[in-house]
């Protein structure tokens, strides 16, 4: 595919020594903040879990509870949109790359998922054999697969099927990533789809189809800016009433593990 060169941008002036540095302790602040209000959701989920089971029991105790604890998981979204602000003006998105199995990433954030998606749907995964290993920060691939799974979710109300599926892919001219080899993700629901006018902002910061306070429009644009960051690829392909799959290229990794890391566990499950 033929590339349009574009005009270079000049170059912008280096912004005062003073607002960098308010630049970086704002990008500082807000990474160990993003870490805190993570382990604060998932014990938020475990508690409403429980709740959800009591409630059942005896619905006029435990309902007024259950309420509250939603609304502290409102208030932690709330704040997760926050620092993704201050990490943007801190330009700090602090990253470990490590040489990594993507199917042991997925197996172990599964139980997450299958919190974060609940009951009404059915959560599948089909990794492949002899994956090809990527050099990311293992964080990122778990907050990319979290948002892509809660994404999917919202667009099945009434419950369906997320699929989770990995593979190895060699990329050639055609392809809109340079020629080389990745591991493909793909992660796929049932759900309502997406019109193409919709697919096309998709990944645009802020950009959400949701009912305003529902959304903030910045988990599809954390998924693209993390793949990209990666130096891989990210797409959507969607119909109205046909679900959508989003599809993540990430480069292979020339370079080993490190000593005593496991081995990846193929095979699928249903």
């Amino acid at each position: 595919m033929a590339q349009v060169e574009r005009e270079r941008p000049c170059p912008r002036p280096e912004r005062p020594r003073r607002l960098e540095s308010l630049s970086q302790l704002a990008g500082a602040v807000a990474h160990d903040y993003n870490n805190l209000l993570a382990v604060i959701l998932n014990y938020t989920a475990f508690v409403a879990e429980e709740i959800a089971d009591a409630e059942r029991e005896d619905p006029d105790r435990w309902l007024p509870v259950a309420r509250d604890v939603a609304q502290i998981e409102r208030a932690a979204h709330r704040a997760i949109a926050l620092t993704h602000r201050l990490l943007a003006f801190g330009r700090q998105e602090v990253v470990h790359p490590e040489v990594l199995d993507l199917n042991r990433v997925v197996a172990g954030v599964r139980a997450l998922l299958t919190r974060a998606i609940g009951e009404r749907v059915r959560l599948t995964t089909a990794p492949a054999e002899g994956l090809w290993l990527v050099k990311a920060d293992p964080g990122q691939l778990e907050q990319v697969l979290v948002n892509l799974a809660v994404n999917a979710r919202d667009a099945m109300p009434s419950g369906g099927t997320l699929t989770i599926s990995t593979g190895n892919r060699v990329a050639g001219d055609a392809d809109p990533v340079p020629p080389g080899r990745y591991v493909l993700l793909r992660v796929s629901d049932t759900g309502v789809g997406m019109r193409p006018e919709v697919v096309s902002r998709a990944f645009e910061p802020f950009y959400t189809t949701k009912p305003r306070g529902e959304g903030t429009g910045l988990g599809l644009a954390t998924v693209h800016g993390i793949v990209a960051q990666a130096g891989g690829h990210t797409r959507i392909a969607s119909m109205p009433g046909q679900g959508s799959t989003v599809s993540v290229l990430i480069p292979a990794a020339d370079e080993e593990p490190e000593p005593g890391a496991e081995a990846p566990e193929p095979g699928a499950d249903a």
